[in-house]
């Protein structure tokens, strides 16, 4: 009797014992209740607005002129001549010299262009005169200037021009060609600055 009892004092202890561990693995958590307040959403983010565009003092960029290569009067190649310039195709320009019209080498002729940004032509009308196998131009013209700085620069005067026969010609053959050139300031716009005339080629 004292055996039987004291089997059943050690089961019951271990009940006991037994309990709280089972209790804590089958006690599921008790969900959170939500508060009657959710967390402020973080601010969005502001855009920050496109700076407004700065507002320059420089003039717009010159357009660059369609290209003109035409020697077939004094006319055109004189036209073709400030295109070069315009262009800033300096090599260009220095071919529509004679050999014997370069009066300064390239280099000094190109660094005479530097500071300007375009020049504005306008012609009279060309004289001829033939001598000596060859065919000579006077042109009177006027040219307005823009520099750099902003500054116009009005000139007048007149240029020669030449072009031996054609027909008697060897290789390499030597198309129209300006001679020389003679320029100077002038005070009235650009408009009223054409010579009436030149001298006889």
């Amino acid at each position: 009797m004292n055996y039987r009892h004291l089997i059943l004092t050690s089961l019951a202890g271990m009940a006991l014992n037994l309990t709280p561990a089972l209790a804590q693995e089958t006690k599921k958590p008790e969900p959170k209740q939500e508060t009657g307040t959710k967390p402020a959403a973080a601010p969005a983010e502001a855009t920050p607005e496109a700076p407004a565009p700065k507002e320059t003092a420089e003039a717009p960029n010159q357009s660059v002129p369609d290209y003109l290569d035409d020697r077939s009067t004094p006319e055109q190649l004189v036209k073709s001549y400030y295109n070069a310039i315009n262009r800033q195709e300096y090599a260009r320009a220095y071919s529509y010299y004679a050999e014997e019209g370069h009066s300064q080498p390239f280099p000094q002729f190109q660094a005479g262009y530097e500071n300007t940004v375009s020049v504005e032509l306008r012609l009279g009308k060309s004289e001829s005169e033939g001598a000596a196998g060859s065919t000579y131009w006077s042109l009177p013209l006027a040219i307005e200037s823009t520099q750099k700085d902003g500054k116009h620069t009005v000139y007048n005067g007149c240029y020669r021009l030449r072009l031996a026969n054609a027909a008697i010609q060897g290789v390499p053959f030597v198309p129209l060609s300006i001679l020389d050139g003679t320029l100077q300031k002038f005070e009235k716009p650009l408009d009223q600055s054409v010579p009436e005339g030149c001298e006889a080629p």
